[in-house]
């Protein structure tokens, strides 16, 4: 028998082939059409609506017209990083994916058919080698809004043991026919056997076991050496979507619920939590461990549920206490001193007594954000809360002070009241951020703090906004990325601005009415901007401070990107004073002024007749138009006008060119500049170097505003002249002509430097101690040959002390200034030192300045070394500093290319290491700031493309940052070069190195 099968033969046969006949040909055609109906209704069918029963080697879906299955469940193949997916289907479209690439979806919102009520939380974590891990019983009241046999909650790598749906009313059980996990949507769905009842309540208890992990999210763990002996912990970080890490919820922030908690931990531990404690209890299995039961908490959100096991030691003042590894604890006195004081300073500045029994403040040794708000438990990294007189420099209590303000003005603003969801963030921390001025100006009156705000909060911001890739304050957000991304400068800093402005031109009596009058209205509830507008309008009315709708003059700020700059322009025969807007971009030209929005603009002015710089309400109003013509401001044709007064307005001010010069001729007047309130010496030359940048200002005009710079002695004006001018620095620091630079602004900053000198006053004000370091850190940066010589003498001093760790006679203010230059001038034998000084450092402000100037060696190997040190576990690098690490490197021009070539070669590496999208932006940012070449943008761009597209708006704003290096190299190099040339002509000769 021959290989092939028997046929049924329907043909005629010749001795040339086989020939069929046109009745079977038809019959064939017939099949063929049938199949190839059949084939694409089963291939529609089987693409547009998966199920799970069919889905077990697909490798590729799309979903666009299926609405039948609620639920599609897909498992996939396990190698090649695939995974299950499942996808709810609602009325909305999925956009076809692959299954190696998780889907992006953007809809996370949960469905609202049941709310939780409260939740009974029981935790024991296992905090010891080769476990790390937690097991959790959670019990959730659930109650009904709309019939329904699907419940959707969050959960994000718990693995589950047991779930049961108990019905509250009669205990009777309801039937879970599948469990179902949304890995994009980090949903967990459970399918039911009959539907829930509208009104009703039900027990949702689920037993399962997390992972403590390593990525400083979630319930997760930390450590420190005691002795040399390593010491574990497990705390918690929630915001923004990882309470539902630590156990099953509704993880979204209108969603509040009652807490009862109740933790395990060691019998020599401790554990904390947002209530107090009303009960322990021996642990029923685990010998060695004790229960901590937890009063009931009051309605919150489920990121201001926090918990830590610990050995903290703790100092308490009445029902304020701190907390810390018991070595450090006597830091923490000062946060135990001001906490209690800014407490009491906000409840009388809201109107409204702090509403939970207790506060704890906790420093962690590992802490990924730099302070958290959880209700009644605030934790912080170490250098943001602890302060070690003579170790710590002046700054360094200024920051704490600052931090735990702002994280106490949260209580209120952010827990007591909190966002219906993401996209109004800037409640919280842009109110959060200008109370911790108002209330730190409060309770440490010498210091000024409320002078620098224009430098933190305003001048900062609008390096960030000026990019067309920045954002709106209220900012539609969805998945987990987008949401961490908008806790950036525009929710912080431009959120604060913009209160600050509204605080002026509604006067503070009327602001304070409208802000408690929105807290007792929406107190233990949800809260949107439009609810805080309703109540600042009513305040505003009803006082007859402000006629307008607050919204509609808010939300011209607030839905809008970008902010505008002010032109004005005299016209000197008539009298007549413009006043135009636009909006204020880095790259100009790329906004058609049709498109250019407009906003509601508060404008307060002066001038050279009036020199009235105390009153900050605004004179007349931009009401959404591009231009107004006024006729009425009385000035004559030699007097200078000066807008924006004390800069409460968040924008940028430009001027006719004769203008311009009025306000250089009295600048450049030693006797008469100080007729200019500080602050608007500060924004005159923020607002002309940025203009001059953006290309709507001639370089020559603002770098001779820079020049009267040599006889400024106050802090504000010389730091926005030395943060506009590092820009130049950057820029000029790799070309030929650096060296004029250079000498330009050390003949500027000679003679203040050399009146502050380097030994710091007794009760020296904060303010002063800042002016110091930064004139001091700009002399020996630029190499002036005194200040090189000093610190190289106070550091070889010190590496010859016995005992450097125990006996350091650096005065802690310079400190960071002498070990960088120690570090700079020195070889691998001084930055060993100051590597070994980081080993040994227990203080948390000691620790981060070493990690700072380790990066200002010019020796390539070490620089490459120190990078690789910040990706070992064991190096005593922590995760949190990585950034810090890669900053110090990329902060010259030796070491920006080394940073930015690490990068590249070791993406994948850095992604497995710090595990955070936010980490990853970071370092993209620091290490490519001084990027102004075209083959340089070029490379950046080829990497994004190839590396990390997928990092979203930040990326978008590095690749623009760079284009506008380039485009500003182009436009203002060689104006900048000669400008500096002539100057450098006709000017004394400098002591540089």
């Amino acid at each position: 028998m021959d290989g092939n099968p028997p046929t049924c033969d329907f043909s005629t046969k010749t001795n040339r082939g086989v020939y069929l006949s046109k009745s079977l040909i038809f019959v064939i055609l017939i099949i063929f059409a049938l199949a190839l109906v059949a084939t694409a209704f089963i291939v529609y069918n089987f693409a547009a609506c998966p199920r799970t029963d069919q889905l077990a080697n697909v490798t590729k879906y799309e979903l666009t017209r299926c609405e039948q299955p609620k639920l599609l469940v897909i498992p996939l193949a396990t190698d090649n990083n695939k995974s299950i997916i499942a996808v709810e289907t609602t009325t909305s479209l999925i956009e076809t994916t692959t299954v190696d690439e998780t889907p992006k979806v953007t809809d996370v919102r949960l469905p609202k058919y049941v709310k939780p009520d409260r939740y009974y939380l029981k935790l024991t974590p296992y905090i010891y080698e080769g476990n790390f891990t937690f097991d959790g019983e959670i019990s959730i009241i659930l109650t009904v809004k709309n019939e329904t046999k699907q419940i959707t909650f969050h959960g994000v790598e718990l693995t589950y043991h047991s779930i049961k749906l108990i019905k509250k009313e009669d205990g009777g059980e309801v039937k879970i026919v599948e469990r179902t996990e949304d890995i994009p949507r980090q949903f967990q769905i459970l399918i039911l056997d009959e539907p829930l009842i509208a009104g009703k309540q039900y027990y949702l208890n689920i037993t399962y076991t997390g992972i403590l992990n390593d990525n400083l999210h979630g319930f997760y763990r930390s450590s420190y050496e005691d002795q040399k002996v390593k010491r574990w912990i497990a705390v918690t970080q929630f915001q923004a979507t990882d309470a539902r890490r630590a156990f099953p919820c509704w993880d979204e922030p209108a969603l509040k619920a009652r807490f009862v908690i109740s933790i395990a931990r060691p019998n020599d531990m401790t554990s904390v939590s947002n209530m107090n404690i009303v009960r322990r209890q021996k642990h029923d299995s685990l010998k060695n461990y004790t229960w901590d039961h937890y009063a009931e908490s009051l309605p919150m959100s489920t990121y201001l549920v926090a918990f830590a096991v610990t050995d903290f030691g703790n100092m308490s003042d009445n029902n304020f206490s701190v907390w810390a590894r018991k070595e450090a604890l006597p830091s923490a006195a000062y946060a135990l001193d001001i906490g209690p004081k800014i407490l009491k300073f906000l409840e009388e500045y809201y109107k409204i007594e702090f509403p939970l029994p207790k506060i704890d403040m906790m420093a962690l040794p590992d802490f990924k954000a730099g302070a958290m708000e959880n209700w009644g438990l605030l934790t912080f990294r170490e250098i943001a809360m602890l302060y070690d007189e003579g170790v710590s420099p002046t700054t360094a209590k200024a920051r704490v002070a600052s931090v735990v303000a702002h994280e106490i003005a949260h209580q209120w603003f952010g827990n007591l009241v909190t966002p219906a969801w993401w996209s109004d963030i800037w409640l919280n921390e842009g109110f959060a951020s200008y109370v911790e001025y108002v209330a730190v100006d409060a309770v440490e009156k010498t210091w000024k703090l409320m002078e620098v705000f224009v430098l933190n909060e305003v001048q900062s911001v609008f390096k960030l906004d000026a990019l067309t890739s920045s954002h709106q304050i209220s900012v539609e957000v969805g998945n987990p990325e987008e949401i961490g991304a908008i806790f950036d400068k525009i929710s912080y800093g431009k959120g604060s601005a913009i209160l600050r402005m509204m605080n002026h031109f509604l006067t503070d009596s009327v602001f304070n009415a409208g802000i408690t009058a929105y807290l007792n209205a929406r107190k233990f509830g949800d809260a949107e901007q439009r609810d805080l507008w309703s109540a600042l309008t009513a305040a505003a009315q009803g006082s007859g401070a402000f006629d307008g709708d607050v919204a509609v003059v808010m939300d011209s700020w607030t839905l809008q990107t970008g902010f505008p700059v002010l032109t004005i322009t005299k016209d000197y025969d008539t009298g007549e004073i413009e006043f135009k807007q636009e909006r204020f971009v880095l790259i100009n030209n790329t906004l058609e002024d049709q498109k250019s929005p407009v906003w509601w603009i508060p404008v307060s002015y002066t001038t050279a007749a009036e020199k009235d710089f105390e009153s900050t309400r605004p004179q007349l109003w931009l009401r959404g138009e591009r231009s107004i013509v006024v006729k009425n401001i009385s000035i004559s044709r030699n007097d200078w006008i000066i807008a924006n007064i004390q800069q409460t307005g968040f924008y940028r001010v430009n001027y006719d060119q004769h203008n311009w010069e009025l306000l250089i001729k009295i600048l450049n007047d030693p006797s008469r500049f100080q007729e200019i309130h500080p602050i608007n010496r500060a924004q005159i030359i923020d607002d002309a170097m940025n203009l001059a940048l953006s290309g709507r200002l001639d370089y020559r005009t603002a770098l001779d505003i820079t020049s009267y710079l040599t006889h400024e002695r106050s802090y504000v004006p010389w730091k926005a002249g030395l943060v506009a001018l590092g820009y130049i620095d950057a820029m000029l620091s790799k070309g030929a002509y650096y060296l004029e630079y250079k000498r330009h602004v050390l003949r500027l900053v000679a003679g203040a430097a050399r009146e502050l000198g380097w030994a710091g006053e007794r009760a020296e004000s904060v303010v002063r101690a800042q002016q110091r370091v930064a004139l001091l850190a700009t002399a020996c940066h630029l190499r002036h040959v005194a200040c090189l010589e000093h610190a190289v003498r106070l550091y070889a001093n010190w590496m010859l002390s016995a005992n450097p760790d125990a006996y350091n006679e650096i005065h802690a203010d310079i400190r960071s200034t002498v070990y960088c230059v120690g570090v700079q001038t020195g070889g691998a034998r001084e930055w060993r030192f100051a590597w070994d000084r980081f080993t040994e450092a227990s203080a948390p402000s000691e620790r981060e300045l070493l990690l700072s100037v380790l990066g200002c060696t010019r020796s390539p190997h070490l620089l490459y070394r120190y990078l690789e040190l910040s990706l070992r576990n064991d190096s005593g690098i922590r995760k949190q500093d990585t950034v810090r690490v890669f900053s110090a490197v990329a902060s010259s021009a030796i070491g920006e290319p080394i940073a930015f070539n690490f990068v590249r070669a070791n993406w994948q590496r850095l992604k497995d290491y710090v595990g955070s999208v936010s980490t990853l932006n970071s370092i993209l940012k620091v290490v490519t700031r001084r990027l102004n070449q075209v083959h340089e943008y070029e490379e950046l761009q080829r990497f994004v493309n190839e590396s990390c597209s997928e990092l979203g708006r930040p990326v978008q704003q590095v690749l623009e940052r760079t284009a506008a290096n380039v485009q500003w190299m182009q436009r203002n190099y060689q104006t900048i070069v000669d400008w500096l040339l002539e100057a450098d002509k006709s000017a004394p000769a400098v002591d540089d190195a």
